[in-house]
């Protein structure tokens, strides 16, 4: 299906995942056992492909892990009232549609947004980062508290490369 890159009537309130269009190539680098104390990381590439909805209020993407055997998707919508972003995560793995994290962009360039969760039956804060944004690649991080917001454990870091650019 073809659609036009804007919508004629709809407003346009803000291109705040627009960067993240087209396909993708991630390096993944994940702790293996968070909040453990322990610094094991492994790699694992992934592929995305990343559209936006309603001329850019969502943003939706599709990940494949081809070595661990599923995929992901992050659905981002945006609220016109207060300027967040409410974002969802799903994995194939699961079917679950996990709590979603809420933020915004911060003037420097960088998305912080953070939401109650579960990790392993202990209850957590996780926060989703984006930095690092160019024409072709971009960083997300994704980091754990348990202490409410005092202090943070990352535990998994995407490096997206535009697959143009490869």
């Amino acid at each position: 299906m073809i659609r036009p890159p804007h919508i004629p009537g709809l407003h346009k309130r803000t291109a705040g995942f627009d960067f993240l269009v087209g396909d993708w190539l991630v390096d993944n680098r994940r702790l293996r056992t968070p909040l453990a104390g322990k610094d094991d990381w492994y790699t694992t590439p992934a592929t995305a492909t990343a559209s936006t909805l309603h001329n850019g209020a969502i943003s939706i993407d599709e990940m494949w892990f081809p070595e661990l055997g599923f995929a992901g998707s992050s659905i981002r919508v945006h609220e016109a009232a207060t300027g967040d972003w409410t974002i969802y995560w799903v994995s194939s793995g699961t079917g679950h549609l996990q709590p979603p994290v809420r933020g915004r962009w911060r003037e420097d360039g960088t998305f912080v947004a953070d939401g109650p969760d579960t990790f392993d039956g202990r209850d957590i804060i996780a926060r989703y980062m984006w930095h690092s944004i160019t024409p072709t690649s971009a960083v997300w991080e994704q980091a754990f508290s348990v202490d409410d917001r005092e202090s943070w454990e990352t535990n998994w870091v995407m490096s997206w490369t535009r697959a143009a650019a490869a």
